[in-house]
This record gives structure tokens, sequence and C-alpha cells, in this order.
């Protein structure tokens, strides 16, 4: 029953994030020139590849590397440590909620992408669709293809410099939080 109650907790937050950037983006990528329009779509590729590969990670990474890192005061080791610990969790948010979002951004961004070349250079527009289409898919699962090994092989060391960033955004949080009392 708990694991229905988060998957729909999950779902619910995943449509609100997912509708709140794909209205933003969609909204904004009108604005930009092409060659920054596919910059961006690529960029959002990119995120839903490292954060399959972080999900990944969080999976398979061993505590123990981290418990011995934090009793040392290793900064980003207590806060790797807690993605270890919640996995499953950290799964979900990165493989099944960025991921899948930059997954869907992605194609709604190649959308545009297409009808903008199609009415600036009158190319073909299903021959447009299709090649747009095909590179994005083809980036997007031959990137976490690779990259879910990697996050396999490589756990303890992404999970670490994730931890990393983690705890940097942590303490810049504390700082603006102190600065505005």
């Amino acid at each position: 029953m708990d694991n229905l109650r988060s998957s729909i907790i999950i779902a619910i937050i995943t449509f609100f994030i997912a509708v709140f950037v794909t209205f933003s983006s969609q909204t904004q990528i009108q604005f930009v020139s092409l060659p920054a329009a596919v910059i961006i779509l690529l960029l959002i590729i990119i995120t839903g590849i490292i954060a399959d590969m972080v999900g990944v990670a969080a999976t398979v990474a061993r505590p123990e590397p981290f418990n011995a890192k934090a009793a040392k005061k290793i900064f980003g080791a207590k806060s790797g440590l807690f993605l270890v610990k919640h996995g499953d969790k950290v799964a979900s948010l990165m493989c099944d909620i960025v991921g899948d979002i930059c997954g869907t951004i992605s194609g709604a961004i190649g959308a545009v992408i297409v009808i903008r070349i199609v009415n600036t250079y009158n190319f073909s527009n299903v021959i447009t669709s299709l090649i747009i289409i095909g590179l994005t898919s083809s980036l997007t699962v031959g990137g976490k293809a690779f990259f879910k090994s990697y996050g396999i092989k490589k756990s303890s060391e992404i999970i670490f410099f994730t931890g990393k960033v983690v705890a940097f955004f942590g303490l810049a949080a504390d700082y603006l939080h102190s600065f505005f009392k």
C-alpha cells in the first residue's frame, strides 16, 4: 500500500513538473534561433542521460565507502551516503521523473525544430520529422545505454560526485537562508 501511495504521489508531481517545464520550454523555444534550439535540445537530452546514470548508480552503489569517507568528514560523503541509502527513491526521481520528463520535452522541442526547419527551408515535413525524431531517439537511447553501463561500473565515484554537488547546494541554501534572516 505504501508503494501505491508513493507511486501516485510521484505521478502527480511528475504531471505538474512536466506540464510546467514543457510549457516553459515550448513557449520560450520559439524565441531563440534554430541553432540555439538545437543546443537546448542537446542539453535536455544530456540532462536525461545523466539523470538516468545517477539513478542507476544510486541503486548499485554500496554504503561502505561512504561510511568511511563520512567518518573522515570528507565533503559530500554524508550526502552520498544518503543517496545510496535511498537508492530506490533516487532512482525514481532521477530515472522516472527527470529522465522521462527530459525525454518528453526533447520530443516536444524536436517537433518545434521540425516546424521551424520546414517553414524556413521548405524541406519535406515527413522526412524532416523522421530525421529529427530518429536523431533525438538515437542520441537519447544510445546515451542512456552507454551511461547506465558506466553508472553501474563507476557507481561509487558518480554518487560521491553527486553527493558533493548536493552538499554544495545544501551549503548554498543554508547560506542564503541565514543571509535573509
